[in-house]
């Protein structure tokens, strides 16, 4: 099965996802959907990650530092999804594996200013099925995808209430391709958005310093020149 990916708005700081550690996500997944299944859909949430540059770095201690490769053996990464599950036990959803983690730009550390503030959070939708969304109960803004049935198959969390999607629920087409084949300008735009808040965080956040905004601007078109990004950004 192939799985749809979908926003489910964006990382925040610890006040604004339901009091937990500042701009990680917590991802859910049902435990009896096969381990091939629950594979299937980290790779599409990595691949849509990717296309924005960004990776999926696990946090919890076991696995802390470890990052989510779809390319790797089918072997290596059952092992690296059990680990990352297990290594949750300090809270449990009954039902479901829970997994922690950052998605800091590729080539950062999660620990550097503005790998990981306010990065778009995704989630595999179900096909047939549709995405709710809601927020509060120590969650944070969150998504829950469902399947034909109405089974709740993953969820997402802790993103920042302050920044929720337009719909509270959109159904997922029976036939919608996997996320790979999301329309690249589409893709553009998120990468051109994650990275132009992070150049402006790292302004912010730098101590005693006045913001220069064309070098700000300079700094962002660097950033993306390797990328084959288009000229003009602000045409897309």
């Amino acid at each position: 099965m192939a799985y749809p990916v979908h926003r489910s708005g964006y990382t925040g700081p610890s006040a604004k996802i339901g009091g937990s550690t500042d701009y990680h996500v917590d991802l859910k997944m049902l435990s009896s959907l096969p381990i091939a299944e629950r594979i299937k859909a980290m790779d599409a949430l990595a691949n849509q990650y990717g296309s924005i540059g960004r990776e999926i770095e696990f946090s919890n201690d076991a696995v802390s530092g470890k990052r989510w490769n779809a390319t790797s053996d089918l072997a290596d990464k059952v092992d690296l999804l059990e680990r990352a599950a297990a290594a949750h036990s300090h809270s449990q959803s009954p039902g479901f594996n829970s997994f922690d983690f950052y998605v800091p730009f590729k080539g950062k550390s999660r620990f550097d200013k503005g790998a990981v503030e306010d990065a778009s959070i995704y989630l595999p939708g179900v096909a047939g099925g549709k995405i709710r969304r809601g927020s509060g109960g120590g969650y944070g803004y969150f998504s829950e995808a469902l399947d034909p049935s109405g089974k709740v198959v993953f969820r997402v969390g802790h993103g920042n209430v302050d920044r929720p999607e337009a719909e509270t629920e959109i159904l997922v087409a029976a036939g919608q391709p996997p996320a790979t084949t999301v329309d690249p300008q589409e893709n553009l735009k998120r990468y051109i958005q994650d990275n132009l808040q992070s150049t402006l965080m790292q302004q912010l956040l730098a101590p005693q310093q006045q913001t220069d905004h064309r070098a700000v601007m300079e700094q962002m078109m660097k950033s993306m020149g390797g990328l084959g990004i288009l000229q003009n950004p602000m045409s897309v």
